[in-house]
Order: structure tokens, then sequence, then C-alpha cells
């Protein structure tokens, strides 16, 4: 099989899998070698229970199963929520210097904390020296590395990198994957329900229709980000427009 010669110069693998569509694919095309790796799940402490659901299934599949325990609301006391745009007046340094806005920080910066150290920092800890994601190299939002790069003595390896979205979401209905709800009104399968950031998963409508207590939570954290940010939109459209 296509990449899958990778597996035999490694004894600890680690398949890092979000819950959504491209790593469930990865799962369902690695199927003859789960013997053979670790499927590696990060719980940020704010997650969707259709994405509770389909992990509790995964875990009675596979044999060797790892979560790796998050905190995205301690992240969010010492950072600020996240947002897509981030105001001066919401930073730290902002605050200090008088501004009453909440403490907003940038979405990558928020992911970076709650999710991608703590996995990495795990990898590194059980001595994983490959890991495999299901990155798509048509994926506007991807990470830079592709199949084969080493970074820190990890290995990293793309088996879906070459599918579009739609052959994965073949690949998955002809596998029968339990595929979550949430990806008949979103565009990605979120790490953190009541994200402010992403603004272009189109989360609004989906939380409003099935988990509306995360709605309201979800917009109040929109209003603060607003009203922060549309100050700076005032100023600045004083200067584009004299």
């Amino acid at each position: 099989m296509q990449h899958f010669e990778t597996l035999d110069r490694h004894d600890k693998i680690a398949l890092q899998f979000s819950g959504g569509k491209d790593s469930l694919a990865c799962l369902y095309l690695l199927r003859p070698f789960w013997d053979r790796l670790t499927v590696y799940w990060l719980d940020s402490g704010d997650t969707f229970p259709e994405t509770r659901s389909l992990i509790k299934k995964i875990r009675e599949m596979v044999p060797n199963f790892e979560a790796i325990k998050s905190d995205v609301r301690q992240v969010h006391e010492l950072y600020g929520i996240p947002a897509d745009i981030v105001p001066e007046s919401g930073t730290p340094f902002g605050r200090m210097v008088g501004h009453n806005a909440p403490l907003i920080q940038g979405r990558y910066s928020c992911c970076f904390a709650t999710i991608m150290k703590p996995m990495h920092e795990r990898m590194m800890a059980d001595g994983v020296t490959l890991v495999i994601r299901g990155q798509r190299a048509d994926d506007k939002l991807r990470g830079q590395l592709k199949s084969g790069d080493v970074i820190d003595g990890i290995e990293f390896m793309f088996p879906i990198e070459d599918w579009t979205q739609r052959q994965v979401m073949d690949f998955l209905k002809a596998e029968g994957a339990p595929i979550p709800r949430f990806y008949q009104m979103m565009n990605t399968s979120p790490d953190c329900m009541s994200c402010s950031a992403w603004w272009e998963d189109g989360r609004a409508a989906y939380l409003k229709r099935y988990h509306h207590e995360t709605y309201l939570e979800y917009q109040r954290r929109l209003d603060a980000i607003n009203q922060a940010v549309s100050q700076h939109i005032a100023h600045f459209n004083t200067e584009v427009t004299p």
C-alpha cells in the first residue's frame, strides 16, 4: 500500500486523531496496521458531544488508544478568548496601559497552547518516532510539513495528502464510517465547542440549532470581541476615508 512501507522503519507510531473527517479517513485506511500504532486524541475540555460519541466508538475499535488532557478554559484565563482579529486594546499590554477590553488572543496562539503544544510534548515523552496525520495538500489551512519531513527526530506521514475532500467523504461512506453530524452544516470539525474564532467554519447556525446554551455563550464572546474591535475599525475608517 502506498506510503505504508514507512511504518516498517518505526516501532513507536502515533496516529493523531482529531475526530475530523480527514483523521477518520486515515484511521480506516490504516486498519490493517492498527496493532502497530497508537491512536492519540486530545481532549481540550470543551469537546462537542458528537465528537465524544465518535471517540467512544473509536476506543472500542482500536487496540491502542490514548487521550491527552488539556484545559482550554485555563488557556483563556491566561491569554484571553480567541478571535480572528485581535485589537490592541485586548492584548496584555493594551490592558496594562488602561484599555478595558476583554483579554483577546489570536486563534493560532490558542490552538497552539491548547492542542499543538500538549500533543507534541506527549509525542516526545512517549518516544514516538512516526506521526501520522490526516493532512491534505488541497486544504487552504494546512501545515507546511510534507510526508517524509523530520522534526525533533519525529518523521511525519500524511497518507491522504493527495486526496480531495470529495475523495475523503466518498471513502468514509464506502467504509460505513460514523461521520459526525456537524459536517451537515459546518466546514470543519472544531476541537473546542465554544471557540470564538475560526469564523469561516459556520459554527453559529449549527450551535443555535443543536446546542443552544453553548450558542448563547458563543454569541456573548462574539459581542465582546465586536465591541473591542469596532473601536479600532472606526479609527481605521477615518484614516482610509478622510
